[in-house]
């Protein structure tokens, strides 16, 4: 009885590992690998917090930092750009995204950053005499 409860606890254990890693994959947001070099800069991306990408499907870019993924102008028709949220370093439709320039360091220096949180926004714009907007020609 005891190998039957071993195989059954085994592949009960395996199913759940299948399961869990299925779930956390979502097709529809590109992602950032840290350490993989900014396209227009050529520094290593560090920092998920300030990270950005820009694309479309198979076709994405990565940046370091909001200004270098500015640097390219805006979207293209059929691209889609996406930016960290700060507070969780998760990337999300820059159209949702409420970007802060203030006074605090980012990789270019430039002190950009995104926030889902349009109360996270301000709190942090007040705070390093900043400045809350959007980013023009998000094209997503």
């Amino acid at each position: 009885m005891s190998v039957s409860r071993s195989v059954v606890t085994v592949v009960f254990g395996l199913a759940l590992a299948l399961a869990a890693a299925g779930c956390g994959r979502s097709s529809d947001r590109p992602r950032v690998e840290l350490g993989a070099p900014c396209a227009t800069c050529s520094m290593p991306i560090r920092d998920e917090r300030f990270a950005c990408v820009r694309g479309a499907a198979g076709a994405y870019r990565s940046y370091d930092a909001i200004e270098c993924l500015t640097r390219e102008g805006p979207a293209k028709p059929g691209e889609a750009i996406y930016l960290a949220d700060y507070d969780t370093g998760l990337l999300h439709a820059a159209d949702s995204i409420w970007v802060v320039r203030g006074d605090f360091p980012s990789p270019m220096g430039a002190g950009l950053a995104g926030f889902l949180d349009r109360a996270s926004a301000d709190q942090v714009a007040a705070e390093t005499r900043g400045r809350v907007g959007r980013l023009e020609g998000s094209g997503s």
